[in-house]
């Protein structure tokens, strides 16, 4: 599981990255951009926690709830950043929501995050 999660917070962190440095101009985005910054550099602890590079021994307890959660937040800040950004309708804005569709679908899938909410919003991206 360690490297298969490590490669989906690196996805994810590079999906938010992404976000903000490509459409972070764009007024349905501005907002949210410091918000996908600080979600991408606490995803570098989780990928830390994911492939045991953290420096530190941290209880499995403890290091699994933190992945979690900020996987959780990467997911839903990913969610939110590719809805707004679809919204924008220009080819590139698509495309990304389109991309971001399928990381998310895996990403719930994985870690088993998926809601009614988040698959229904996956599915709204999925057909952006």
């Amino acid at each position: 599981m360690g490297a298969e999660r490590a490669r989906l917070v690196v996805a994810l962190q590079a999906a938010l990255l992404r976000a903000a440095a490509d459409f972070g101009e764009y007024e349905a985005l501005a907002p949210h951009q410091t918000r996908l910054l600080a979600t991408a550099a606490g995803l570098d602890y989780v990928l830390m926690l994911a492939t045991g590079t953290a420096g530190v021994r941290i209880p499995e307890r403890d290091a699994e709830r933190a992945m979690r959660e900020g996987i959780t937040r990467g997911v839903d800040d990913l969610i939110l950043a590719a809805g707004a950004i679809a919204q924008i309708a220009t080819p590139p804005a698509v495309a990304f929501a389109r991309e971001s569709a399928k990381s998310l679908r895996e990403i719930l899938r994985e870690e088993d995050l998926a809601s009614d909410a988040r698959s229904f919003s996956v599915i709204a991206l999925a057909n952006a």
